[in-house]
């Protein structure tokens, strides 16, 4: 499949370039910066919150899948008009030039920000929570990745033959990153604004992969996350620590399972999360 990928110079998106070129896919990289040096596939250097340039690209290309994984990665650091209007300007931009140009699979990078929980002192009701559970949030970068959602509910109503996967990603770990997990065990309970949650991006490449690959109709979201905490103390106990008591545990759940439940995207996709730092 010719499969546009934007943002493959960064992070997640350039091991998702990975591994769709080593699964057959031919990739075409959109992106503002240069790719690292040996990433496979084409790379075109674009400005993605410009319509024209966007349109123009997909229009000389005609992929049949889209993997939109480029924005403002961080909820901090920058003023939060830029984060918000970057984002939802470029995802708008990018469903759109998909929709007119007859994609059939689109793939977007949400976020685990999107659920609003983890820009509020509330708590989810129930754990482990699912895609069904979420608090609105005034915070840029979570109200922008939930946009990009709601964009994807409405372009799957105007392009019928047009599915999209949003996937939203838990904090994402590099392969030798894993001493950022050891530095938030040494200080909790400190770090707990996300649940102690986290992925490896290799597993956000395959997840990127089973979503392109897979059956979808209409428009689906799913949580993706390793299926552990990052803490060597029970969850149960840390949730109580940090947040005070009163949090609503499923009687089955492990004192290390993450409590973004995936599976759904197990059941829907076949995938599952293959990395953890318990395996050194």
């Amino acid at each position: 499949m010719r499969v546009v990928v934007t943002g493959g110079s960064g992070r997640a998106g350039s091991f998702t370039v990975r591994e769709l070129a080593s699964t057959g896919h031919e990739v075409i990289n959109l992106d503002a910066v240069r790719p690292p040096a040996g990433l496979p596939g084409e790379f075109v250097q674009l400005d993605l919150t410009d319509a024209g340039e966007v349109v123009d690209v997909f229009a000389q290309f005609r992929p049949a899948g889209v993997c939109h994984l480029a924005a403002n990665p961080s909820p901090f650091g920058f003023p939060r008009h830029q984060t918000f209007e970057n984002n939802v300007l470029s995802t708008n931009n990018v469903m759109q030039a998909a929709g007119d140009l007859g994609v059939r699979r689109l793939v977007y990078a949400s976020s685990e920000m999107a659920t609003g929980w983890l820009t509020t002192d509330e708590l989810p009701p129930r754990f482990p929570f699912d895609e069904s559970d979420r608090v609105d949030s005034p915070n840029a970068y979570a109200l922008s990745k939930y946009l990009g959602e709601v964009i994807a509910e409405s372009m799957v109503r105007q392009y019928p033959s047009m599915s999209i996967c949003s996937l939203r990603i838990n904090n994402v770990i590099m392969p030798d990153g894993y001493d950022v997990l050891r530095y938030r065990r040494e200080n909790f309970p400190e770090g707990g604004v996300n649940f102690w949650s986290y992925i490896d991006v290799r597993d956000v490449a395959t997840a990127f992969r089973a979503a392109l690959e897979g059956e979808i109709v209409g428009h689906e979201v799913f949580l993706i996350a390793a299926a552990d905490t990052c803490l060597d103390t029970p969850i149960q106990d840390a949730i109580d620590r940090r947040y005070g008591p009163g949090a609503r545990f499923a009687p089955d759940h492990g004192p290390f399972d993450s409590v973004f439940d995936c599976r759904r995207i197990a059941e829907r996709l076949g995938w599952r999360p293959r990395h953890s730092w318990r395996d050194g």
